[in-house]
């Protein structure tokens, strides 16, 4: 027998053990503290001197070398090569804190067991040590706490506030600053302990807050007034499936009190449930962005909010009012029938997004609170909520007040002849800051026959807009002022009141008498109440100088600060309609540059909000037109809407737009006219109309050109590269891209590798192509977006890295893209590649001999591809289940087959896999005086549909 000898399985071998620095020190079964304190400080500095770790650790030894020889001893005879060196020390062994630091998202929390060296006490070593100790456990712990913010602010509500808990309570995180506290707070839950305890120490951190004013919400109690239908809501919204429940009444009344109410008492039961804020908004688009804006989910139109909201997740929809066409919600609703919507709006109207009869849908019309009658003894008026409503906010005035029988009468006699209304009780009891309720019920009653119209209005709208009057001849002219500034926005910071020219104490004081609202839980910001919009306008017109000055310095504030972040940024989402007002403004003053226009189309398009932005920037052409703005401002808002009309799939309408601006007189300027031929020319090829894309390309790539601008110039070429890989000239495409991959060499590096990237995208889909070159190519440009932090590009290079593992057969590896692709691109806000996931995962399925699994997706993708309209994504899924196809219908399938390998406005690539899978079912020849119809799409998506299901 051989004397043979074997290395030692991997197996076989010891896993390393790892130095315990988190919550905890030990090294194995090792436990000796300044040993370890040793090998921590070389794990987390690198190589360092025996002099150096001498100092920190005995500082006060007799022969500090001496003391470091006895703890370098003991550490290697218990773990021999812990640390390596003479005179300067090195360890290999890994390190839990090291490692920490290395790790993203919800591993690095879980990771970190505790805090680095926690209770720490070790006598004789130095001050300097002390601190390095200290530094690192912060630096750690602000990691940590940092990767928990973010999955707090991608993660739905409940799960948001779990991560947000965590954050806030982390061991040996230092004191949080107020920004970080005003995140947290904006991810706790509703009346949780959390939300309590980050206000009290935001007010700690930075004084007297703007919210100080405000009430403390009653914890131990449900809401005043409304406890029978805040039942019925709960009661309604609890049960199975979807429905529409529509909550109705004039301004003031309690509708958005209420919807806060519902939301804190489903949270309270863990139900699912999202409250958006939806004042002012005007179309149906914008409602969809800014639920995915509430939710924290990419994109912003109906269909892609399906997969974020479970069956019977309640939506809070607070103040519909200013909503142009109740129907385009209606459809958007539609779209998700196992969702329970709960609509507030001040106009009757609303109801007609119910159907009760048919759907079991609910229509509450809110009215003024329950009144005493002229009878009631003092105790029976103490029980009506009315008055209880009227006395709350006394004693927030007047902290001695109280009802008793002398004054009961006097509070009775107010709640009737202000109906009840929740505001104007409010209002009238802020009075009592300056009179006594003698003199308050006195100017109330002189008022009484104002409160009732011919048509017998009885809900209290007139007795607020005389007790609106009153509150607002009581503040002082400088408080009048201050309001009249903050009625230009939709609603602001307190961070952000000084730059709009209104100080903290100016918003304190508003606070005091009920002029403002803090409407959105969990977060600092504030508005005036919707209910006094009127009474501001009129203001507004009385003091035409001041609201102008209030205007331009509101509009020089949000603009700039928008100019200044990134389009993408997330932090424009809760100013977007304060930046629409500031526009508006901008644009009737004269100062909105072109500059704004197209940041906030960049803004929309980066944020997958293409809907909504159409609708915005349509808004504002129309308006820019009526008052005559600058031509090239005029411009980029309409290049703006007809560009996000394409990219969210209304060809039709990107059309219409495009050829309006040919025919127009802004045509005349030469960048706006190229943008326009890009956009239509992208348009065409969408259609499928290949030929007709190109020669719009090439207009579009010729205005470049004589512009000098070199950037749009290369990415022009690519799109007219695009349209001819379609029409399949291969020898010039081939010259085309080897002269764009010389060219790609010499353009920023940012843009470098987006060119790369599709360069590499067409070269996927040419003939005899090397997979290994193009894997080596791909893999290259994930890691350069990896090191940028560009998530666009990397969503796009792991997909292209999943196509190629399926091309060269390796369905592993094609698995392990698929995957690291699902986890990207849910935090970026562009899902216009789902589509081509969801292909390669049929591919892939049917080539693991996984055939339902296939359909299922193949499903996914039909109706994905159904609403984006484009022909190449329907005749990838058809040849992809081609061969399962044919088994189901084999003439229907080579009928289809026969049709796409001869229509020449398809993709090459595409029409000579047709024609391959077409000879090996054995061919299906057409008659030969016949030529072959054109590719029909919408019979071919139902014929998918079909045979599919």
């Amino acid at each position: 027998m051989s004397n043979l000898s074997f290395p030692p399985s991997p197996l076989l071998q010891p896993a390393p053990v790892t130095l315990r620095t988190l919550g905890d020190l030990h090294l194995g079964d090792f436990r000796k503290v300044k040993s370890l304190l040793m090998l921590a400080i070389v794990a987390l500095d690198g190589p360092t001197s025996r002099r150096h770790l001498a100092a920190l650790l005995w500082p006060r030894a007799a022969k500090p070398e001496a003391s470091l020889r006895v703890a370098l001893h003991a550490l290697r005879e218990s773990c021999p090569g812990a640390l390596s060196g003479e005179e300067r020390l090195d360890t290999a062994l890994p390190c839990d804190a090291a490692a920490l630091l290395t790790l993203r998202g919800e591993a690095a929390v879980q990771a970190y067991t505790g805090a680095f060296l926690p209770d720490l006490k070790v006598e004789g070593v130095s001050a300097e040590f002390e601190e390095w100790v200290e530094g690192w456990r912060q630096r750690l712990a602000r990691h940590v706490q940092s990767e928990a913010l973010l999955l707090a602010e991608r993660s739905e509500p409940g799960q948001a506030a779990q991560w947000a808990a965590r954050a806030y309570d982390l061991p040996g995180a230092p004191p949080a600053e107020p920004d970080t506290l005003r995140r947290l707070l904006a991810l706790s839950a509703p009346a949780s302990a959390l939300e309590a305890a980050l206000r009290t120490e935001l007010r700690e951190l930075t004084g007297r807050r703007a919210t100080d004013g405000l009430p403390a919400p009653r914890r131990a109690t449900r809401m005043m007034g409304r406890e029978a239908e805040l039942d019925t809501l709960l009661a309604w919204a609890t049960q199975a499936g979807g429905g529409v429940a529509a909550v109705t009444g004039p301004g003031g009344i309690g509708k958005s009190t209420l919807a806060r109410a519902l939301l804190r008492e489903l949270t309270v039961l863990g139900r699912a449930v999202t409250l958006v804020d939806t004042e002012g908004v005007t179309h149906a688009s914008e409602v969809a962005a800014r639920l995915a804006a509430a939710r924290g989910q990419p994109g912003g139109d109906w269909a892609a909010l399906g997969g974020g909201l479970k069956e019977g997740a309640v939506v809070l929809l607070d103040g519909l009012d200013d909503l142009d066409d109740l129907e385009d919600l209606r459809r958007g609703l539609a779209q998700l029938p196992g969702t329970r919507w709960v609509l507030t709006g001040r106009r009757s109207r609303l109801g007609r997004t119910t159907a009760a009869q048919a759907r079991g849908d609910l229509l509450l019309a809110l009215g003024g609170l329950e009144r005493p009658p002229p009878e009631a003894s003092w105790l029976d008026v103490g029980v009506c909520s009315a008055v209880q409503v009227f006395v709350r906010e006394a004693a927030r005035v007047r902290r001695d007040f109280v009802l008793n029988a002398q004054n009961a009468g006097l509070v009775a006699s107010l709640t009737r002849r202000l109906m009840g209304h929740p505001l104007a009780l409010t209002l009238a009891a802020s009075w009592l800051r300056v009179e006594d309720l003698d003199a308050v019920h006195a100017r109330v009653l002189q008022e009484a026959g104002a409160l009732r119209t011919a048509d017998g209005d009885g809900d209290g709208r007139r007795g607020l807009q005389v007790a609106a009057q009153r509150s607002w001849a009581m503040l002082s002219p400088a408080l009048q002022a201050a309001a009249l500034r903050l009625s230009a926005g939709a609603d602001f910071d307190p961070a952000d009141s000084a730059a709009l020219g209104v100080p903290a104490d100016a918003v304190d004081a508003l606070l005091g008498h009920a002029f403002l609202e803090a409407y959105l839980p969990g977060s600092e910001r504030l508005r005036l109440y919707p209910a006094l919009d009127g009474l501001m306008g009129a203001q507004a017109a009385l003091h035409p100088a001041l609201y102008r000055e209030a205007q331009a310095a509101h509009a020089q504030h949000h603009l700039s600060r928008f100019l200044a972040l990134a389009p993408e940024d997330p932090a424009t989402d809760p100013e977007r309609s304060n930046l629409h007002l500031a526009m508006q403004a901008a644009l009737r003053g004269g100062t909105l540059a072109a500059a704004h226009a197209e940041h906030l189309l960049a803004h929309y398009d980066r944020r997958g909000m293409h809907a909504a932005g159409m609708d915005a920037l349509f808004a504002l052409s129309d308006l820019a037109e009526e008052v005559g703005a600058p031509p090239e401002v005029q411009a980029a808002l309409q290049v703006g809407c007809m560009w996000l009309a394409y990219r969210a799939g209304r060809l039709l309408d990107a059309q219409t737009l495009a050829a309006a601006f040919l025919q127009g007189p802004l045509a005349t300027l030469p960048s706006s006219r190229m943008k326009v031929l890009n956009t239509l020319a992208s348009v065409r090829g969408v259609q499928g109309q290949m030929r007709a894309s190109a020669d719009l390309m090439r207009q579009a790539l010729s205005l470049a050109q004589e512009l000098g601008d070199e950037t749009r110039e290369q990415f022009y070429r690519m799109n007219l590269l695009t349209s001819l890989s379609f029409l399949g000239d291969d020898e010039e495409l081939q010259c085309q891209l080897t002269e764009m991959a010389a060219l790609a060499l010499t353009l920023p590096e940012a843009q470098a590798w987006q060119m790369r990237q599709r360069l590499l995208n067409l070269r996927l889909y040419l003939p005899d192509v090397n997979l290994t070159e193009l894997q080596e190519e791909s893999q290259a440009i994930l890691a350069a977006s990896e090191r940028s932090g560009e998530k666009t590009l990397t969503v796009y290079s792991l997909l292209c890295n999943a196509q190629i593992a399926l091309r060269m057969r390796e369905w592993r590896a094609a698995e392990h893209w698929l995957q690291r692709f699902s986890a990207v691109v849910d935090t970026v806000q562009d899902n216009t590649d789902l589509v081509n996931k969801h292909l390669i995962e049929i591919e892939l399925s049917y080539a693991r001999g996984r055939t339902p699994q296939a359909r299922r997706a193949a499903r996914q993708a039909l109706a994905l591809s159904s609403l984006r309209g484009n022909p190449w994504e329907l005749v990838e899924l058809f040849l992809i289940g081609a061969q399962d196809l044919h088994q189901i219908e084999p003439n229907g399938t080579k009928q289809q087959l026969s049709i796409v390998k001869d229509d020449q406005q398809l993709h090459v690539h595409q029409r000579r896999r047709a024609a391959e899978l077409l000879t090996s079912f054995g061919g299906f020849p057409l008659p030969t005086q016949q030529p072959a119809a054109p590719l029909d799409l919408a019979a071919l998506r139902h014929w998918l549909g079909k045979h599919l299901n």
